[in-house]
């Protein structure tokens, strides 16, 4: 009888002990730390782009625990995507008009990104312009539909993007996107670690959950590093005027309605980098 109870109590801790490993491992995860920073950066560019990952698919569980988006890596893929970028003026830069380079650039740059900043923008322009009361404007905003602020929106900044790419020579343009897509990511997320949720769910809010401090300093570091190394002093001001551009807007839409979601981050990322843009076309960047 004493035997009968010593086994069961002994498989009764056997389980306890296998359901404790379990939630520690679900909780804390039991990969070392640099196959925790390779998720990290294999999330980023999954959330970002539509770059495929050779063994993406692999890294992650299907109960995993807790949200990855790889934000401290966000302007690191914000490089990879200007990397990529780049090999078409590198290329083609000898066979093509700047015109005809330029619109390919965008394309390729809409293509990669899977048009995430841009809808985003659209969605925003759609509800911050319509002139309706916060509910409503949450609602256009979470509405699939395009409407015509949304349009006029997408259009304005495509047209102002290609002329700013055609207006800069082909041996500076891989140098613009090394040091302008790391900053324009770098500057969405400090907006969504400033600004609050506009709504109490949704991706948006998951996303600024999950955004730390550290991976904060960590995507400010590397998109502050690759514009000094791409322009210097010019690439100090840009990283700066980013970061002030995007604490703007960011604070103009959380005023309109009440906080930031994950549509208003698209549009803060794209509205960032027309105005990188921009500046450096008016300061005739030579570098």
């Amino acid at each position: 009888m004493n035997t009968t109870y010593r086994s069961l109590f002994q498989e009764g801790v056997r389980r306890l002990r296998a359901e404790w490993r379990k939630r520690t491992e679900l909780n804390q995860g039991t990969d070392p730390w640099w196959l925790q920073q390779y998720k990290e950066f294999v999330a980023a560019v999954g959330f970002l782009s539509v770059v495929p990952w050779p063994g993406s698919a692999q890294l992650f569980r299907s109960s995993e625990p807790r949200l990855v988006i790889g934000s401290a890596y966000f302007s690191l893929v914000g490089a990879l995507l200007a990397f990529l970028l780049s090999l078409l003026p590198l290329i083609l830069g000898n066979h093509l008009p700047s015109l005809v380079l330029a619109a390919l650039l965008l394309v390729a740059q809409i293509v990669l990104t899977g048009g995430l900043h841009l809808d985003g923008l659209m969605d925003s322009c759609d509800g911050l312009f319509s002139g309706r009361d916060i509910e409503r404007k949450l609602e256009i905003m979470r509405d699939s539909r395009v409407g015509s602020f949304g349009v006029l929106g997408a259009g304005c900044i495509l047209i102002i993007k290609f002329a700013c790419y055609a207006s800069l020579s082909v041996h500076v343009r891989p140098l613009v996107l090394l040091t302008i897509l790391p900053s324009a990511r770098w500057s969405m997320l400090l907006a969504v670690y400033v600004f609050p949720s506009a709504r109490p769910r949704g991706l948006g809010y998951a996303f600024r959950q999950v955004l730390t401090l550290p991976r904060l300093l960590c995507a400010a570091i590397i998109a502050l590093i690759f514009a000094l190394l791409c322009a210097h002093l010019v690439g100090l001001l840009l990283w700066i005027g980013a970061t002030l551009t995007a604490l703007l807007v960011g604070a103009w839409i959380a005023h309109e309605i009440g906080g930031l979601t994950g549509d208003s981050y698209g549009a803060i990322e794209e509205i960032t980098e027309t105005v990188a843009l921009l500046v450096i076309v008016l300061v005739g960047l030579h570098v």
